[in-house]
């Protein structure tokens, strides 16, 4: 057999290309240390028509202003209109208070968000003072805390006024 030195330079190459893809791809793992969401998982399937008078406080020409409690979920169900006119649906579970009687989420006074809390009265009693922005992320979480989860999102489908909110 005779030594070529150009296949060994080749099969360096090669080693040095493997190993890097190897390295890359590691690097690129997301690192999701969260886990699933505290909040337990309850079969839901409603729809609502948002073109009545019951549920069209939702479609807020500013978007992001109105929003529509819904019996189902945990707590409830919360349905908002962002201002890309995208619909979201999230259970009114706070993820930080899952058991507690005080952990139901609410619209926000400026109706950008939502918080944690219960009314005592016309004064919000806020809970853990978690706050979440429309899209269901955490804005403000409590101290002490390891991890801030978001609110458990469901599906929204849309097809003319109509909305289908599912898991």
């Amino acid at each position: 057999m005779i030594w070529n030195p150009l296949k060994e330079k080749s099969l360096g190459k090669l080693s040095i290309f493997l190993f890097l893809l190897l390295f890359s791809s590691c690097a690129c793992k997301k690192d999701n240390t969260l886990g699933p969401s505290p909040v337990p998982y309850v079969y839901v399937y409603t729809q609502i028509d948002i073109s009545t008078p019951l549920y069209n406080s939702v479609m807020n020409e500013q978007g992001g202003q109105g929003a529509v409690y819904l019996a189902g979920g945990n707590k409830g169900i919360v349905v908002v209109q962002d201002f890309s006119s995208n619909y979201w649906a999230f259970d009114r579970t706070c993820p930080y208070q899952v058991t507690s009687p005080c952990g139901i989420i609410r619209s926000s006074s400026t109706g950008f968000g939502f918080v944690c809390g219960s009314y005592s009265g016309k004064k919000l009693d806020t809970c853990c003072s978690s706050t979440y922005g429309l899209d269901g992320t955490v804005t403000h979480s409590p101290p002490n805390t390891k991890s801030p989860y978001p609110l458990k999102a469901y599906r929204v489908t849309v097809s003319g006024t109509v909305l289908t909110i599912s898991n």
